[in-house]
């Protein structure tokens, strides 16, 4: 990151996010549309990149233009008989009122550039099945954008746990180092080790100093630092990080950053995970009072709390969070991190296999979720759509923390999940989407005759303006309300 300075602004970031992710994922959508167009034989006028007002063009293949436009917001694809949302309301073969005499019309035009007029074919003149085919290639090429991507992300690797890390708070056996309260250490005398409990018998047993690679959680570098431990005592306790109001833990007054040491009087075993511990404990006294003793801040105080038998989902019988703390006698405090990984790259065929069943996965993701948000499994905060606004920001979140790892996976994934997105949204049997378009070609399947251009466009018309008044509000929401970005 000390190369590219201008990514520390938040604003650089978002724009150069929006430029890398959602223009080209827009761009690619609207190839999509214009090569299925030449396949089925669909007269093209125009491929724009960005949105008109025309800034120039740029050349000339077969006959069509492919220009760029002022409003740096995607492209579009403009088919023979059709504007910028769908089919055009207007006769593509009529001049308008008061046009000048050297206007040409649309088919005019394309007789100009070459098209001989019995292969001048706009999309309503194609037969169903192509048709279809025409609206869809735009979500198709998305997908296959996916595939490509996660192909390639699991070419330069795909993570591997080897090996756990915990994060440590010092006591004395850290004095004289150099080491940072509050940093991971991930490797004793080079090694990684299986998980927390390898670590606690490690430095429990220790009879000679020990070598600890430390990673930093302030810039991600690692260093070493060398320490002899003198632990004649571990034990486990409970961290508090969250306390939810008008829960049995908060009317009781359990405060976030207790630190829950005893049970009913017992003190958690270093050899037993705590949180399975306090889990199984809640769980035998649903309904009746357990006293829990907590170290605020040095002090010692017993807490009685009744645990619920049956609680709101995703609270919890007392309504906690909560993470595991190991403590040594020398005041050293250990927490377990999340683990060590790497990336190990997959030779092609299984690359390929990821690529398309890591694709199918978030699509299957992606549908399940108004059954989740209907089963409450998923909040309708944490489902809530996101504006260009908000995807801009959290893609320069994930621009700047790729490049601070040195590697294009994160950048690299985050547009593929928006190809998808933006594919599947497309999908959606909505006025304006390619979808929606769609289900006007079944309904005249169905019905055997086709609707009237002007009707259809009439009906995608009003479909934009309430798709472009959402979207300007989600955009207003993002601002007010933006999405918190972690990234671990």
């Amino acid at each position: 990151m000390e190369s590219l300075p201008f990514l520390q602004s938040d604003l650089v970031s978002a724009l150069l996010a929006f430029a890398l992710v959602l223009i080209p994922a827009i761009i690619i959508h609207e190839l999509g549309h214009f090569l299925a167009a030449k396949l089925i034989g669909v007269s093209v006028l125009e491929f724009g990149v960005g949105f008109p007002p025309r800034m120039a063009r740029l050349f000339m293949w077969g006959e069509t233009e492919f220009t760029v436009n002022w409003l740096p917001i995607g492209g579009f694809v403009r088919p023979y008989g059709e504007d910028l949302i769908g089919p055009s309301a207007t006769d593509p073969e009529e001049k308008p009122k008061n046009a000048p005499e050297e206007y040409l019309t649309d088919r005019e035009e394309l007789i100009r550039r070459g098209v001989p007029e019995h292969k001048i074919m706009s999309v309503n003149q194609a037969r169903p099945l192509p048709r279809i085919f025409f609206m869809a290639a735009g979500a198709l090429a998305n997908f296959a954008t996916a595939v490509v991507l996660f192909t390639i992300i699991a070419l330069i690797g795909l993570p591997k746990v080897v090996g756990a890390r915990v994060q440590v708070y010092p006591g004395t056996m850290f004095q004289g180092t150099a080491f940072v309260s509050g940093d991971a250490i991930e490797r004793i005398n080079g090694q990684y080790f299986e998980d927390v409990n390898a670590f606690l018998t490690t430095i429990q047993t220790a009879n000679a100093p020990l070598m600890l690679t430390a990673k930093s959680v302030k810039t991600g570098e690692t260093y070493e630092v060398t320490v002899t431990p003198h632990v004649a005592s571990l034990q486990g306790a409970v961290l508090v990080t969250a306390v939810i109001a008008e829960t049995p833990a908060h009317l009781a007054g359990i405060l976030a950053d207790d630190v829950i040491i005893k049970i009913n009087g017992q003190v958690f075993s270093s050899k037993e995970d705590p949180i399975r511990v306090m889990s199984t404990k809640t769980t035998e006294y649903a309904g009746r009072p357990m006293t829990l003793t907590v170290d605020r801040e040095g002090r010692m105080l017993d807490i009685t709390v009744t645990p619920r038998q049956d609680p709101p989902k995703g609270q919890g019988r007392i309504g906690i969070g909560i993470a595991a703390q190991y403590r040594a006698d020398d005041g050293t405090t250990i927490m377990l991190a999340p683990n060590v990984q790497q990336l190990i790259p997959q030779p092609l065929p299984t690359a390929i296999g990821y690529g398309f069943g890591h694709t199918g996965d978030i699509l299957s993701t992606i549908i399940s979720i108004p059954g989740q948000i209907i089963s409450g499994k998923v909040s309708p905060e944490e489902a809530r759509p996101v504006s260009i606004v908000g995807i801009s920001r959290i893609g320069g979140e994930i621009l700047k923390e790729s490049f601070r790892q040195g590697t294009p996976v994160l950048i690299f994934n985050f547009i593929a999940l928006i190809s998808i997105f933006l594919g599947f949204t497309n999908l959606l049997p909505i006025p304006a989407l390619d979808g929606g378009r769609i289900l006007f070609v079944l309904i005249e399947m169905v019905r055997g005759k086709p609707f009237s251009p002007q009707v259809e466009a009439k009906v995608h018309a009003i479909g934009f303006l309430i798709l472009m008044g959402l979207g300007l509000l989600v955009i207003i929401y993002d601002i007010i309300s933006p999405q918190i970005v972690t990234l671990k």
